[in-house]
């Protein structure tokens, strides 16, 4: 059995890309039965976990980074889960270097759309960021490195919400043409209406690409990402 978790946004449309991921996976066959729980809200760990008591559990976290949201509230939950079973745990899927193409793609069709062409536009990786965890950060530069080493954009830049350098800093100064792509695992309040406010004020030209949780390659991105080595069932953070 697979369950798709994530930190959970409370609201159905928040949390519409993590359900449709898991929908998606259980349509590949890899796993017998494949569920959605989230740590916030419902359906809970233990909720997707019922009738489950026999078979070997996988949990695949829906989040972007290994910060404090995967290693301590996952964990945590994890310690809760009734029984002595205790799941295999798969890397974060932000974390897996495949999404630097998924991002790279929706750059390009937003500049097509715009008629932008994509070697004078800069690329902009927003990540919610953390001044306590470097986890969020780190993660949106890893993938920064990777694209900007294809030199396919005029710059690739990295913003965050919480964090220098933050969003609306970046957005206020001119200069060329900028994409951005929101490494947010869904299109809850930050990975939508927070962006869509952010970019009406942007001093230079400006499309947000939309959030990469939702993007339709995650479930095949997914399905490579279940084939690499699962974290150890004694891993603590």
């Amino acid at each position: 059995m697979l369950i798709v978790v994530g930190h959970g946004t409370g609201t159905a449309a928040g949390d519409a890309a993590l359900h449709a991921l898991a929908a998606s996976l259980a349509g590949q066959g890899a796993f017998a039965r494949v569920k959605a729980a989230v740590l916030n809200g419902e359906p809970t760990l233990s909720d997707a976990l019922e009738g489950a008591e026999n078979e070997p559990v996988h949990l695949l976290p829906f989040m972007m980074s290994d910060g404090v949201t995967f290693r301590r509230r996952l964990l945590q939950a994890m310690l809760h889960i009734p029984g002595a079973r205790t799941p295999l745990l798969y890397p974060p899927l932000g974390l897996n270097p495949g999404l630097a193409d998924l991002i790279v793609k929706r750059a390009e069709d937003m500049s097509e759309t715009a008629s932008w062409p994509l070697p004078e536009c800069r690329l902009l990786l927003i990540a919610h960021g953390s001044l306590q965890d470097p986890a969020s950060a780190q993660a949106a530069e890893s993938h920064q490195e990777r694209i900007a080493a294809w030199h396919r954009f005029a710059g690739v830049e990295t913003a965050f919400l919480d964090q220098p350098p933050r969003l609306d800093d970046v957005l206020a100064r001119d200069g060329a043409p900028l994409l951005g792509v929101g490494l947010f695992a869904g299109e809850g309040r930050h990975g939508a209406e927070d962006m869509e406010r952010a970019f009406s004020r942007a001093a230079c030209p400006a499309r947000y690409c939309g959030a990469i949780g939702s993007d339709g390659g995650l479930a095949a991105l997914a399905v490579g990402h279940l084939k690499s080595m699962p974290y150890s069932t004694e891993w603590a953070g």
